[in-house]
């Protein structure tokens, strides 16, 4: 009898858990090029430094997605700045070079529109068609959030 109250204190829930309050991450600079780049799973780590290291903000990313059966990582991208364009071809021309392995990036509005494969364009080709095309974060993120589970007074607090 003792045994089984002690296995019963071991595994009873002493109090329970605070509600869960999802953290919502999306676009938080207002008036900056919202777009999404897709690419192979292999790289996706390179491939989001490399699109951090010049101005943009990869407010979602997906290392391994099946779209259509393949596997793709997704990056959505917010960016006010479109500089990291050049590092992201040095950096994808060096590790095509180094692997001797081709892959493609291609470029996405609304996070399914096809704009462009990277591989067809240069850099400044693809700021142009951003610049011209892509849709912009509102003046207020945080009501154009998407998500019933945004709660506003988390999102002040963070």
């Amino acid at each position: 009898m003792e045994v089984q109250r002690v296995v019963a204190k071991l595994f009873k829930r002493s109090t329970t858990s605070a509600p869960y309050r999802p953290k919502r991450t999306g676009p938080h600079s207002p008036g900056a090029y919202l777009f999404t780049l897709r690419s192979v799973p292999r790289h996706h780590d390179g491939l989001k430094a490399a699109i951090e290291s010049g101005g943009g903000n990869v407010f979602f990313s997906e290392p391994l997605a099946y779209l259509r059966g393949q596997g793709v990582s997704i990056f959505r991208v917010e960016a006010s700045r479109l500089d990291f364009f050049d590092n992201l071809y040095r950096w994808w021309r060096e590790t095509e070079v180094r692997e001797a392995f081709t892959f493609d990036i291609a470029l996405y509005f609304n996070n399914t529109d096809f704009v462009a494969s990277l591989r067809d364009h240069t850099p400044d080709e693809i700021k142009r068609l951003i610049e011209q095309g892509a849709p912009k974060t509102p003046s207020d993120p945080v009501d154009w959030q998407r998500t019933p589970y945004t709660f506003k007074e988390q999102t002040e607090r963070d």
